[in-house]
This record gives structure tokens, sequence and C-alpha cells, in this order.
């Protein structure tokens, strides 16, 4: 036996012999990647770092310098250049800077014409909205015209929560979700609720170019309002939201005799 411990003391099986010689040869392309990554610097320039770790890849927001090559233009939205596309805008036009990138654009989606908010809400034409993939299957082109969100149901909503009874002679301003954004709220969070309704009213008229400076304190608490990506959102829904194709975009600036009504597509309560 005391053989045998001496013999496997100075002579190790092969496979363990085996075994230290690939970790010994191994070790040092190991290091050497762990030492790459560990001193690897950023060339990017001024850029967040998310909370998923990544760089942001926003585009940068548009700016006039006293030097016109120091200048950065606002470009247009992919659904503006798909707008200009379709109505026959040449090259140039569509590169050229977006005017009111720094505000949100006004553009009534008609309706208005002096009546009340809650009249107006009723009759209000909405975006127009395209069949995109899903209508090939109907045998509808993408670009073809599916129909209008409207504003309906929230008109319903003011009058059966009684809200509508309750607002004063005004001005007020109203963020009106259309009727495909109520439903899908009522399918994922539940029921229109008075508190609901009034999250979309705010005292006061708000021109849609002055809701990023404006205080935007609803009837049932604070709205928040931030930009990003070139888009302006109050309560993470766009202000002056583009729809595809060649039809109405939601509804912006549109005038009552009691305030003024800028549509959204995503219900203030839903996050």
């Amino acid at each position: 036996h005391n053989f045998s411990l001496f013999h496997f003391s100075f002579h190790p099986p092969t496979t363990l012999l085996m075994t230290l010689i690939f970790s010994s040869a191994f070790f040092p392309f190991v290091w050497c990647f762990i030492a790459f990554s560990s001193v690897r610097v950023s060339t990017a320039l001024n850029q967040h770092i998310g909370s998923g770790g990544m760089a942001d890849t926003r585009d940068p927001d548009a700016f006039a310098d006293e030097d016109p090559r120091k200048s950065i233009s606002a470009a247009p939205s992919f659904e503006e250049y798909l707008k200009q596309r379709d109505a026959g805008a040449s090259s140039a036009e569509i590169a050229a800077p977006a005017a009111a990138a720094a505000a949100p654009a006004a553009a009534s989606g008609g309706g208005g014409g002096g009546g009340d908010l809650a009249s107006t809400l009723k009759d209000l034409q909405g975006p127009g909205q395209v069949w995109g993939d899903l209508g090939i299957a109907e045998g509808f082109e993408e670009n073809d015209l599916k129909g209008y969100e409207n504003f309906g149901k929230f008109a319903a909503a003011m009058e059966s929560t009684g809200v509508a009874a309750e607002l004063g002679a005004g001005p007020y301003t109203i963020f009106a979700p259309t009727d495909p954004t109520l439903e899908s709220y009522e399918t994922l969070r539940g029921p229109i609720t008075a508190d609901i309704v009034k999250m979309h009213i705010v005292p006061g008229k708000i021109a849609s170019a002055d809701v990023p400076t404006a205080t935007l304190d609803s009837l049932n608490g604070p709205l928040v309002y931030r930009y990003a990506v070139r888009k302006h959102f109050v309560n993470d829904a766009i202000i002056g939201e583009k729809t595809f194709g060649p039809y109405d975009d939601y509804p912006m600036d549109v005038e009552c005799s009691n305030g003024i009504i800028h549509s959204v597509g995503l219900c203030f309560a839903f996050y």
C-alpha cells in the first residue's frame, strides 16, 4: 500500500495530468479576454446609459447655431414622411426641416364650429386609420382606409358619469381619447369611471402649442408632460399624433364655445 501511494504521488494518472496541462494552456487566453473587456472604452459621446445598461440612441434635439453647418434641423417623423410621400412631395420638401418640431402641430380634424365641448365630441371626426397588413386577407391594400376613430364613447361617458353636468361655463381643455382607445382600456383595465373622465379635462383653454409650458392640473389631479423622441407626451399619450397613410391625423385645437379639444390615442389612466 505504501508503494502504491508513493507511486501515485509522483506519477499521477494520465487523465489528471492532461487536465492540468490543458488548464494551464487555456488560462492565458481567458485572462486576455477578461482584461480586454475590463479596459474597453466606449467611443460614444454624451450618451446616457439607460436602466438596461445600453446607451440611448435617441435623435438629438433640433437647434440653430450661428454657424449653419453646426445646426440640426428637425426632420419629419416617419408618419409625416409617409404623408408627404403619398401627397407627392418632392425629396427636397420631405427633407426640409419640420417647422413646428418644438411644439405640437395644430391640425383641426373637422367639427368644432362654435358648439360646446360635449356636442362637438359627439360629431367630431377622428383620425383615419388604414388597414395595414391585416387588410391583405380581407382583400384591401395596406394603405386603404379602414375607418375613422371618433369620440362618441367619451362623449357618452361624460354624460353617464355626470361629469358633463358638473362642468361650469369654462373654458376647459379636453384631451379626448378615441373610441378604440377607451375600448382597449375597458378590456384591459376596467370600466370608465368619472375619475377617469375628469383626468382628461383641464380647466382653462390650452392650445396645443402651449402644452409643453402649461400647468396641466386636470379635474382629477396633475398630469405629467414630457418631450422625448421628438414627440410631446401627456401621461404617455402623444399630443399631435400622426396616422399612417394620407388620411386625417388626430384632430388638434378644435375650437368650441366653452373650450378646446385635443385628441389622444391612449387613455391617461392606462399606466
